[in-house]
């Protein structure tokens, strides 16, 4: 409506009215409202913010008031009105129509527009003078930012189900498949999946499964087939794996020594390969400590392995194959508060920007971005766990607020920016930490039951030594260096070689061995070979 007031005009005062309030409150624009003086006539920016607000959970905007201070300018307001309505409708594909009336701000009047969200069968919507690739916004926090064509990509792919899982790679053939992987696959589904696969060959199941192109001996293989029974995908595409990093300090910022990393590993593989390295590398690098649990002993991580191994394979299984993606790994990281995974490719579909996680366990997963990959992995096992990479029915969210649930840890946090997707499970920073001191490491983890203490007191607590490196006072000694005390955090857990501190350390063998020494020549550690280069020597702390 732009003639004049209209039968939703009272409610739509209101809004009004109270979005004054909030703006005015915080001085600024705000992620649902957009302001705009619009004294000279309609502003060409203004058909960005009805497009961007379109592309996100739409919003609010308001044509006749100051920067600032908001308050009331002179403009023609039927005038105003029903060139924004034209612009929406002719300027934008597809054609948004607002609702669009005239508001009373302090006597005078202001236009004001309420777009709704656009279903994602129907997003991007984009400037048509523009053209999809220059002229497609979303609205972020306070302003409307233009996509990049990765970013256009994502949006036109989440109307319907992309098939990036389905491309043939030509160069590979069935050699490149891991039988160990193929042939638990092929045993799992000839047992419970009844006759259709009973008297298939090999070849003809996985052509039905999608993993080959052909039926034959000596096929091509697609897309999913490698990343989930590959010998080494990365062959082909090197960046289709994951890293993982533990971190030092909760901001990323490098130590005061320089220590950029207390652990820093590729992982390669098909995808429960991968998985099944992550989960090594969390229990690495978490603390854990032990709690009696009637007459025995139970270890509890910082993190529940299950909601682990849940976010890594859903980042895994459900990120953006797209080949303008395929530069991009998932990222598993590590700070002293928190553990993040960011995979390319936002939430898929309906689900797309919607990051409210009680709202996704209600919603379940109503799109699948790469649906031959995941109903693959609902039959390929993890390595030594017997256990499938995914169930694919929408229950890895609720089985990780679950987990998490009962280790008394929040349900995770969702970031979708279109581009990415980043879930975070914030734990707690330990006792006394800083973001420049290394005993927010995370490296100790209890050393096995010996006879040397009947008792069983090894627990890590903080990040700090278990019971035999505190008989040392190191837990509390000031001239222990950030270095050192990450090689005690290590050795907490167990003994090491010197190429396996470095590993983890991410510096050369020889720093090792200088550190070694000098702790070693201060009643801290001590080398289990007289001879410490033997390639038999393992590091311990000295009891």
């Amino acid at each position: 409506m732009v003639d004049g007031p209209s039968a939703v005009m009272p409610a739509l005062q209101s809004l009004v009215d109270a979005t004054l309030e909030r703006i005015r409150a915080a001085g600024c624009d705000l992620q649902a409202v957009e302001v705009k003086q619009a004294a000279g006539g309609l502003p060409r920016s203004a058909i960005e913010s009805v497009c961007a607000f379109a592309n996100a959970r739409g919003g609010l905007l308001l044509l006749g008031l100051t920067d600032g201070d908001f308050r009331p300018v002179d403009i023609d307001a039927p005038k105003l009105a029903a060139d924004l309505a034209s612009a929406c409708a002719d300027g934008l594909a597809p054609s948004i129509r607002p609702e669009i009336d005239i508001a009373d701000i302090e006597g005078r009047p202001v236009v004001v527009a309420r777009v709704e969200e656009l279903g994602h069968e129907r997003r991007p919507c984009h400037v048509r003078a523009r053209g999809l690739e220059r002229g497609t916004y979303l609205r972020t926090h306070d302003g409307d930012r233009r996509l990049n064509s990765y970013e256009v990509h994502v949006m036109v792919a989440g109307r319907g189900r992309p098939d990036d899982d389905s491309a043939v790679v030509e160069e590979s053939r069935t050699d490149d498949l891991d039988p160990r992987l193929t042939d638990a696959l092929l045993h799992r589904l000839r047992e419970t999946r009844g006759p259709v696969f009973a008297d298939a060959t090999t070849e003809e199941i996985l052509h039905m499964l999608g993993v080959l192109a052909e039926p034959r001996p000596g096929s091509a293989v697609r897309l999913a087939g490698l990343l989930a029974l590959g010998r080494y995908p990365q062959r082909f595409f090197p960046q289709l794996g994951a890293s993982f990093v533990a971190l030092p300090t909760t901001d990323g910022e490098p130590l005061a020594d320089g220590t950029r990393f207390l652990d820093n590993r590729p992982l390669d593989g098909p995808i429960p390969m991968i998985v099944s390295g992550a989960l090594d590398a969390m229990r690495r690098n978490m603390r854990r400590r032990s709690v009696i649990v009637g007459a025995g002993r139970q270890d509890v991580w910082d993190y529940p392995l299950e909601a682990v191994r849940e976010i890594v394979a859903n980042a895994l299984m459900h990120r953006d194959y797209h080949p303008s993606s395929h530069g991009s790994q998932v990222r598993i990281a590590l700070y002293p508060d928190r553990f993040e995974v960011s995979s390319a490719g936002g939430l898929h579909g309906p689900n797309a920007g919607r990051t409210d996680v009680d709202q996704l366990i209600e919603r379940g997963i109503t799109a699948t971005r790469n649906a031959r990959l995941a109903k693959l992995l609902e039959d390929v096992v993890i390595p030594d766990t017997g256990r499938p990479v995914c169930e694919n029915r929408g229950s890895g969210l609720r089985a990780t607020v679950a987990a998490l649930r009962r280790a008394g840890l929040p349900p995770p946090s969702i970031d979708d920016d279109i581009a990415e997707l980043r879930a975070t499970i914030r734990g707690s920073p330990p006792a006394g930490d800083t973001p420049q001191t290394g005993w927010g490491t995370r490296h100790a983890e209890p050393a096995a039951d010996t006879g040397d203490n009947p008792r069983g007191e090894h627990e890590s607590r903080g990040g700090r030594p278990t019971t035999s490196a505190r008989s040392h006072g190191t837990a509390t000694t000031p001239d222990l260096s950030p270095r050192e005390r990450q090689i005690v955090g290590l050795l907490a857990g167990g003994s090491r070689s010197s190429s396996e501190i470095a590993q983890s350390l991410g510096i050369s063998q020889q720093a090792v061995l200088r550190w070694l020494g000098r702790m070693a020549d201060n009643g801290l550690v001590r080398a289990t070979e007289p001879v410490r280069r033997n390639r038999r020597n393992r590091w311990v702390l000295a009891r």
